[in-house]
């Protein structure tokens, strides 16, 4: 490409260049603003209903969402949106929870558990939602390298090796020896811990760069920062969700043309999985009893993932809160519809006899299409073991990579700076989601470990530079977590789900006074236990359990136990221990919990004076009633809450009902 610098043209550079300015522009401006804790991590709680959408949409949203949503619908067809919209029947209850989190007045979730139950249950938390942010930021910081260097047509890699960066690598082996019984059944098992140095791949160039920017803006300004940017960047990942659509359907015929192509993949427009679909892919058939399975795992583990208390806390009232959770949470179910149909485009694209594979002329890409051929060929089937592995292997790999490919193959054509664009676009999304979780996270170790445990009565501004440098080292072992590729795909996989352990307390705490300290660590502990055992012991369940085969599918390692029933198992297992030990321990004191409901009950209103986090304000003596049966208290409804979560359910069945017409139409 002629005057470019690293695979972009200069107006690429322009581009990227304005958005940089802008952002660390807004991470100085915030930084004069903070005064206190409550401004660092809630922004002053003085945001109103756009910008606590945006920062809803943002903080939520991630370009590897994105890339999944494409990449599962290119080997699922239509039916890859559910990757995506399994979280659909969900977000109506964010209308119904939203204002409860707000009233809590809390700076962090562990400030709940604290209030709730004990401090023991706030340390508890606080790890764990640490935890959570580190992985998700690795997570968030990895998938955005790989499309950065596939958006500089690898160039980045180039780069690289020219410079030759060499950093430390740690690596795990294990090794076995047979010891002297007879039949060789004792085998000992050693493992080892090696030091080597690698070169710094071309992806991790893009990594530091994305890190140095969002640890800057948002040390600086807290959660302030945070929601100002992703405001512009929610934006700004609308554009990313948008960009490629109707570039990739001009180069099919326009809209209009994809049905044409139906006959390219088996089932490429069924809004379901089938079940020979399912099983090809290795994964188990999407129904109506699994989506509501999942999305009640997703209800259970949302109010507990360490943003969610920002994104209902830092607005000025409980409207600000629920508007923004609940109408930025459904643009992201908008985008999701964007990115399924940007899948199906490119499946018309590469697939038909314009594939951009056949026209580059690179034998390598005819290669590669002829391979993606064979995948969705009647004769697949009949193709030797080893040679049906190399073309999965083939397939999946460049279905990872697809968004990155199209955006490569379709934007410097059209107009020089697009990719600029879209890379800030791309830039912007994961970063929203990666300055959230630094500054929720840092708050978690600040105000529940640090100021509680280790270094309590000390000065406001003290806490800051706590927090600011914590934030800096919850990033550093998100760059050492994210270097470990296979690892943090891993546990990206354990974080969807796990969140729900503990997210059961957090449910049960605020609706019922049974619920206790010993119910908090039973029910999590059960959950976990539950999880590890029908997650990593399948060949062995359905060995013991031969009348319940139907809950297992086979793979080439053996049983595994469905999701969704994996997930009814952890659920149940932790609802149950914690219902139990609820009913046979002692009831938490009146003075512990007359405050906390009260609390509940006492509706936020603008320039409260809260003297604490999780108190009720010296100002403010409105009192709400509410519902109360066997020690269960829920809000009275209104009809506005009523009107809004009805509304939420509509905008639901018009979304799944769009996608299907479109699914027709285009």
């Amino acid at each position: 490409m002629a005057n470019s610098l690293l695979g972009m043209h200069a107006a690429d550079w322009i581009v990227l260049s304005c958005y940089f300015i802008v952002i660390l522009g807004i991470g100085v401006w915030s930084a004069t603003r903070v005064k206190d804790a409550a401004d660092f991590f809630m922004g002053g709680r003085r945001f109103g209903k756009f910008f606590m959408m945006f920062f809803a949409f943002g903080s939520g949203t991630s370009s590897d969402q994105a890339i999944t949503v494409v990449a599962g619908t290119w080997r699922t067809g239509l039916a890859g949106i559910w990757w995506q919209f399994l979280w659909l029947p969900a977000t109506p209850f964010y209308w119904v929870i939203a204002p409860i989190l707000r009233r809590i007045r809390a700076l962090t979730t562990a400030d709940f558990f604290g209030a709730r139950f004990s401090p023991a249950t706030a340390v508890l938390y606080s790890a764990y939602g640490i935890l959570i942010s580190i992985v998700f930021i690795a997570g968030a910081l990895f998938s955005s390298g790989k499309m950065i260097n596939a958006l500089t047509g690898n160039a980045l890699d180039e780069m690289a090796v020219q410079m030759n960066v060499q950093v430390p690598s740690v690596s795990f082996t294990s090794t076995a020896a047979a010891q002297d019984d007879p039949a060789g059944a004792d085998v000992a098992v050693a493992s080892t811990v090696s030091v080597q140095w690698r070169a710094l791949q071309g992806y991790e160039y893009a990594i530091l760069a994305m890190t140095v920017l969002f640890v800057t803006y948002g040390m600086a300004g807290g959660l302030a920062a945070a929601i100002i940017t992703d405001s512009i960047q929610g934006v700004l990942t609308i554009a990313f969700s948008i960009l490629l659509l109707p570039f990739v359907f001009h180069e099919i015929g326009g809209f209009g043309a994809l049905q044409q192509f139906a006959d390219l993949k088996p089932g490429m427009f069924d809004f379901v999985a089938s079940a020979e679909v399912a099983e090809q892919l290795g994964r188990e058939p999407i129904t109506v009893f699994y989506v509501c399975v999942l999305s009640i795992t997703a209800l259970a583990g949302i109010i507990v993932q360490p943003h969610i208390m920002g994104v209902c806390g830092a607005g000025k009232t409980e409207f600000e809160g629920r508007f923004g959770f609940t109408v930025g949470n459904f643009l992201k179910r908008f985008c999701t519809v964007a990115w399924t149909f940007t899948g199906l485009a490119c499946i018309a694209w590469y697939l038909g006899t314009n594939s951009p594979l056949l026209q580059s002329g690179d034998p390598a890409d005819q290669a590669l299409y002829a391979s993606l051929q064979q995948r969705v060929s009647a004769d697949y089937e009949s193709l030797p073991e080893e040679q049906q592995a190399d073309i999965d292997l083939a397939d999946s790999k460049f279905a990872d990579e697809l968004f990155g490919r199209a955006a490569y193959d379709i934007l410097p054509r059209i107009a020089p700076g697009l990719i600029g664009l879209l890379m800030a676009s791309l830039l912007a999304a994961v970063m929203s989601t990666s300055d959230a979780q630094m500054v929720v996270s840092s708050g978690l170790f600040t105000e529940n470990i640090y100021k509680r445990h280790l270094a309590p009565d000390r000065s406001d501004s003290h806490y800051l530079w706590v927090a600011r440098f914590a934030g800096l080292v919850i990033v550093l072992a998100a760059l050492i977590l994210q270097a470990t590729f296979t690892d943090v795909i891993h546990a990206m996989k354990v974080v969807i789900k796990t969140p729900a352990a503990i997210g059961i307390s957090m449910w049960f705490g605020i609706f019922w006074r049974r619920w206790n300290t010993n119910a908090v660590w039973i029910s999590t502990s059960a959950a976990v236990l539950s999880w590890i055992v029908v997650s990593h012991n399948g060949t062995w369940l359905h060995d013991q359990l031969p009348q319940f085969k139907s809950l297992f599918r086979q793979t080439d390692n053996g049983w595994v136990m469905l999701d969704m029933w994996q997930s009814l198992s952890y659920i149940g297992g932790g609802v149950i221990a914690g219902v139990i030990t609820a009913l046979v321990t002692r009831q938490q004191s009146s003075q512990q919990l007359d405050p906390f409901f009260t609390l509940l009950r006492t509706p936020v209103q603008e320039d409260e004076i809260v003297p604490a986090p999780c108190t009720v304000p010296e100002n403010n003596p409105i009192r709400e009633s509410v519902i109360e049966f066997g020690g269960f208290q829920f809000p009275t409804p209104t009809k506005f809450g009523v009107g809004g979560f009805v509304v939420a359910w509509i905008l639901v069945f018009a979304i799944v009902g769009m996608t299907k017409l479109l699914s027709i139409l285009v």
